[in-house]
């Protein structure tokens, strides 16, 4: 399963369409495991109401991680398309920091 966050962007091909950051970590409670790819905006606009950004969606997947409450695949790609560089590179740092935590855990 390829997910992509973004508040006015279609998705690419072959990847599922999440408006919100809540619809995305209801998405990934159910299927975590499932997940090939993330990729995440950062600036949700008129959605942010609904759960924040990319970098709260990502601080938040962290620390779910970490406490097990969410199962993730450990071979999970996590990017960022965000136009915002910072926000791109936090977003990809942390991811980086959830997957050497999950390899650690084989």
């Amino acid at each position: 399963m390829k997910v992509y966050l973004d508040d006015w962007r279609e998705a690419p091909p072959g990847y599922i369409l999440v408006r919100t950051v809540n619809e995305l970590k209801e998405l990934v409670k159910k299927h975590g495991k499932e997940i090939e790819i993330l990729d995440l905006d950062n600036y949700m606009e008129e959605y942010y109401p609904f759960g924040g950004n990319g970098i709260d969606f990502i601080r938040w997947l962290e620390e779910a991680v970490y406490l097990g409450e969410v199962e993730l695949n450990p071979n999970v790609k996590i990017v960022s398309h965000s136009s915002d560089r910072y926000a791109a590179r936090e977003i990809e740092e942390i991811g980086k920091s959830i997957k050497a935590y999950l390899r650690s855990k084989r």
